[in-house]
C-alpha cells in the first residue's frame, strides 16, 4: 500500500505527474527540445559559469542531510533500487532510481557480513549528491529545480519539469561503471531522464516521505545491524549530516 505523505513537506514535490505522452508526442517534443538546445547552446555555454558563479555569490542553503554509503557493507541486493523506484512511483513521480549499485570487485566485504554471505562481496551504492554548490539550479527556466527552505533539500518538482535537458549538462557528478544488475555498463550523469514519465529525475530524499529516504529504512544490511545479527558502528546506507567529510565519503 502507498505510504503516507508528511503534511509537512513542500506540496508542489508531491504533486503527482499526469502520465507518460504517446511516442510520437515524445519523439516530436525531443526534437523540438533537440533543435532549440542546438540554437542556444553557444548562449548557454556562454552564460554557465557566470550563472553558476551567481549561484554560489547567493550563499544557497546547505542540504541539512546526505545519504552515505559503506560499501563494505553491501551485498549487492538491490534492495535500494527498488524501493526508491516503488515509492516514487506509488506518489506519482518518476519511477526511475535515484540510487544505483555499482559492480565494484576491488571492495572487500566487511567480515562481519561476509560470514553470512561471503560470495556477496564487491559493490558500491551510488547515490545522488545534494551538492553545496547547486550548479544545475541556475540554468532551470522553470521552477522545477527548487530548493527547500528549510532543509535545503535540492529537488525536482516534476510538474513543472519541461525535459529541457539543462540540469543535466550543468550537473558535475556522473556514473561510470557497471551496474550490479545484469552486469549493464552505465555512463551518465546523476540528473537523469525519463522518457516514460518524460522529466529528469534525481534524488530528492524521499521528499514527503515521513520516514525520510527509503533506501535507508529498507536495506536489510541495515536491518540486521539494527537487530543485532551485524556488529558494526556503521550503517551500509545512512543519512548523515552535510559535511564536506561526508561529501568525500560519497561514491
Amino acid at each position: 500500500m502507498p505510504e503516507m505523505n508528511d503534511p509537512g513537506a513542500p506540496q508542489d514535490a508531491l504533486e503527482p505527474r499526469s502520465g507518460a505522452q504517446p511516442a510520437d508526442a515524445l519523439s516530436r517534443r525531443r526534437l523540438v527540445v533537440g533543435g532549440l538546445a542546438a540554437v542556444g547552446a553557444a548562449a548557454v555555454a556562454a552564460g554557465t559559469l557566470g550563472r553558476a558563479a551567481s549561484a554560489v555569490a547567493a550563499q544557497q542553503p546547505l542540504s541539512d542531510r546526505v545519504v552515505v554509503a559503506d560499501p563494505t557493507l553491501c551485498v549487492g541486493c538491490l534492495a535500494c533500487e527498488v524501493n526508491c523506484s516503488a515509492w516514487h512511483a506509488s506518489v506519482g513521480r518518476s519511477a526511475l532510481p535515484r540510487i544505483r549499485v555499482l559492480s565494484t570487485p576491488q571492495v572487500a566485504l566487511r567480515k562481519e557480513v561476509a560470514a553470512y554471505l561471503p560470495a556477496r562481496a564487491g559493490y558500491s551504492p551510488a547515490t545522488r549528491r545534494q551538492c553545496a554548490t547547486p550548479w544545475c539550479l541556475p540554468n532551470c527556466p522553470t521552477t522545477g529545480l527548487r530548493i527547500d527552505p528549510q532543509t535545503g533539500n535540492r529537488y525536482i518538482a516534476e510538474a513543472d519539469c519541461i525535459a529541457c535537458g539543462k540540469c543535466e549538462v550543468d550537473c558535475p557528478v556522473e556514473w561510470q561503471g557497471t551496474l550490479a544488475r545484469k552486469a549493464q555498463p552505465i555512463s551518465s550523469k546523476r540528473v537523469v531522464y525519463d522518457p516514460a514519465a518524460n522529466v529528469y529525475t534525481k534524488c530528492d530524499l524521499c521528499i514527503g516521505r515521513a520516514g525520510g529516504p527509503i533506501c535507508v529504512e529498507r536495506c536489510p544490511v541495515n536491518v540486521a545491524i539494527k537487530a543485532g545479527y551485524v556488529t558494526s558502528d556503521t550503517l551500509c546506507l545512512d543519512l548523515k549530516q552535510s559535511t564536506e567529510a561526508q561529501w568525500k565519503r560519497l561514491v
